[in-house]
């Protein structure tokens, strides 16, 4: 417990003590079934605070814990007051029954506690009330906290997730016992007290093993309680996986086993199971990466976030990203010296499937700059399997920080991983070396791949060196997104297309004779969506269906302005409000690029007739039932005339009755001020 209560001054270590007797003897006077030993009680107390402080808590847990007093203080109460409620004389009660209970009973009697004052009862109360399982109250357990208290954030939803999990593995404490009970069909009176005897937990701790995974040794003697057991072994799994969603800093563990040992029968312990690594074979096949050199893609961009993330702590730091083929191309190597792993790191988002730490809630912890914008691209914590698909065995170099290096070899998703030190002269960041498939390398060719990277990454902020199999180099990304012109002809049209943080251009093409404009270039293509500088798709329909054939466009969308990815991330899932404001910001571009143009060929002195043949063209980029105010009021004077006209021609077609009418006829969807002052011009006209 010392590293939970090295930061705590004497006079709180006191408070704590005070609580811990108050508790103690009003379990005393309570006589309450199942803490009619007070002593039980108390040392229930010391083991839920001993089984954090020994394992269950990782290193960051333990910095948030311990990074204020405070925060202890809050911990060590809990820890005594989890099962308070157990004192209103009403027995046992399922967790968030019991929640509702500790919470109500410290609002009521923390004077009788020795809690000094309201306001720290009140937080003892809400970290009581947060220990609800999954529940349908309402507001949700995660919803409640943090809390405020001499001027520190109190994080009480990870407190209370602390308490909770550890309290869950005392598996002969009452508010535990009886959840243990409660899964009995029936629940018959008096199995409870028999049960309690039927049954010894002969270890607790991480699985000496099994990554990731708690291990529970019980030796049993009653098969309905094994049954019990094994229904509660499954309740704590989904609990620990609810808290790992919900608290940040999560547990280092993402699994738990009940290893029972019976006495006197034989188990039958048959449920359906799932093959994992032909779970991960189905995962990463070619219904989600069709393409075999997504891996390239992936790997980059889990060294981007690996830069981004060093590049918090160290505003000097310089990011560097390699890629490099040995001379036969049977290994490809991609190196960046970003922030690098640890074993906590290692285990905690590595190995869990779907996990991105560069998503999770420590990273928004650590970035607290304002003035640092950065964007993280990994979102599923998958990406890494696509290696599989052309790779026999990967070899890891890695290393965070001051903490030691390793290396780490994986044969096959089936096997264990080969964990090895590095030494202390390996340098920070993380070298993934692929070693490919014998089937794979005739297939592979550097070009091949340098051509797929020129494509997807050309506008990443950090450039990516790579080298080919005979030694050379090259540059790849670092691009500007904007549409490269030609200085001093007016033959190319670039805008622009503003965002609050992604950035954006558009592209219309003419074609000159002797100086001079005499037609629009036809293009195809569409609008390339970039997200963080990495490719995702092309959309035509971003663009106006009259701008179609014309124009094309880039965005590459960054910070707030970013959007949710298929898991291949080579889809994305626009809302529909979402697509609506992007069409809109091009469209305002479209309204830029079209009055330049204008200006052009007035400036050039073009025949009427060829000035007159690119307004109706221009004008055809926006179509009147999707012009609003902002885009009608910007449009230069002879556009906005031919969009008037046509909207017009329209009314006077579809809304004949319109010309007699005395009223403005009820055209939906056409409620902007323009189209309103069009239509109002038809009901004077009788």
């Amino acid at each position: 417990m010392q590293i939970l209560t090295q930061s705590l001054d004497d006079d709180v270590k006191a408070e704590l003590e005070i609580l811990r007797q108050s508790v103690r003897r009003i379990a005393i006077d309570a006589q309450t079934p199942g803490l009619s030993q007070p002593m039980t009680r108390v040392a229930q107390t010391d083991r839920i605070l001993q089984r954090l402080s020994d394992w269950l808590l990782d290193d960051e847990q333990k910095q948030v814990v311990s990074n204020h007093p405070w925060q202890a203080f809050f911990l060590h109460a809990a820890a005594c007051l989890c099962d308070i409620g157990l004192m209103d004389g009403n027995g046992v009660s399922d967790d968030n029954t019991m929640a509702l209970r500790s919470h109500d009973w410290i609002q009521r009697n923390w004077q009788a506690l020795g809690i000094k004052d309201a306001q720290r009862a009140g937080i003892m109360a809400l970290i009581c009330l947060q220990m609800q399982g999954v529940s349908d109250l309402d507001p949700a357990p995660a919803d409640y906290g943090p809390a405020h208290f001499a001027g520190t954030l109190i994080n009480t939803t990870l407190i209370a997730a602390c308490v909770q999990l550890a309290r869950a593995l005392e598996l002969k404490s009452p508010a535990t016992f009886m959840a243990i009970a409660a899964h009995q069909p029936g629940n018959p009176s008096g199995s409870s007290a028999t049960w309690m005897d039927a049954f010894d937990v002969d270890g607790v701790g991480p699985h000496p093993y099994l990554s990731a995974t708690i291990r529970v040794k019980i030796n049993c003697r009653d098969p309905e309680l094994h049954r019990a057991l094994k229904h509660h072994e499954r309740a704590v799994q989904e609990r620990l996986k609810d808290i790992n969603q919900r608290i940040r800093p999560r547990f280092l563990f993402a699994d738990l086993i009940y290893e029972i040992e019976p006495a006197g029968y034989q188990p039958v312990d048959l449920r359906y199971t799932v093959d994992t690594a032909a779970a991960l074979q189905l995962f990463m096949g070619n219904r989600l990466y069709s393409d075999k050199r997504v891996f390239l893609r992936e790997l980059i961009q889990n060294a981007v976030d690996a830069c981004s993330m060093r590049k918090l702590a160290e505003t000097d730091y310089v990011p560097a990203i390699s890629i490099a083929f040995n001379d036969d191309i049977s290994r490809i190597t991609i190196r960046d010296n970003g922030i690098g792993m640890d074993r906590q790191w290692l285990e905690k988002y590595f190995l869990s499937i779907g996990i991105s730490f560069y998503q999770s809630d420590e990273v928004k912890t650590v970035n607290r700059d304002p003035r640092i914008d950065i964007g993280f691209i990994s979102q599923f914590g998958i990406g890494f399997l696509s290696s599989f698909l052309v790779a026999e065995k990967i070899v890891i170099r890695t290393r965070k920080g001051a903490s030691p290096g390793m290396m780490i070899t994986i044969t096959s998703l089936k096997d264990y991983f080969d964990v090895r030190p590095l030494g202390d002269d390996t340098t920070a960041g993380t070298e993934v070396t692929l070693h490919l498939k014998p089937s794979r390398i005739n297939y592979c060719r550097s070009i091949e791949f340098a051509g797929y990277l020129k494509t997807n990454i050309r506008f990443l902020q950090i450039p990516v060196r790579f080298t080919d199999e005979r030694g050379e180099s090259t540059i790849l990304g670092n691009q500007p997104l904007s549409y490269a012109v030609v200085k001093n002809a007016d033959s190319d049209f670039v805008a622009p297309v503003i965002f609050d943080d992604a950035e954006g251009f558009i592209y219309l093409g003419v074609k000159m004779h002797d100086s001079h404009i005499f037609a629009l270039e036809t293009a195809t293509g569409g609008v390339s969506v970039f997200q963080d500088g990495i490719f995702v798709t092309q959309d035509d329909l971003l663009l106006p269906e009259g701008a179609r054939q014309h124009v094309v466009g880039r965005i590459n969308l960054k910070g707030r302005d970013k959007c949710e990815l298929s898991m291949d991330r080579n889809r994305i899932f626009w809302t529909g409000e979402r697509k609506k404001q992007i069409r809109q910001r091009i469209r305002l571009a479209l309204v830029d690029i079209a009055n330049r143009l204008m200006n052009a060929l007035d400036a050039q002195g073009v025949p009427v007739a060829t000035r007159n043949s690119f307004i109706n063209q221009l004008a055809i980029f926006f179509d009147f039932g999707e012009v609003d105010d902002v885009v009608h009021d910007g449009l230069c004077q002879a556009l906005r005339k031919v969009v008037d006209k046509r909207f017009r021609d329209f009314v006077r077609v579809h809304f004949p009755h319109a010309r007699s009418a005395g009223k403005i006829p009820e055209a939906d969807g056409y409620n902007e001020q323009w189209q309103q002052r069009i239509l109002a011009s038809f009901a004077w006209k009788r």
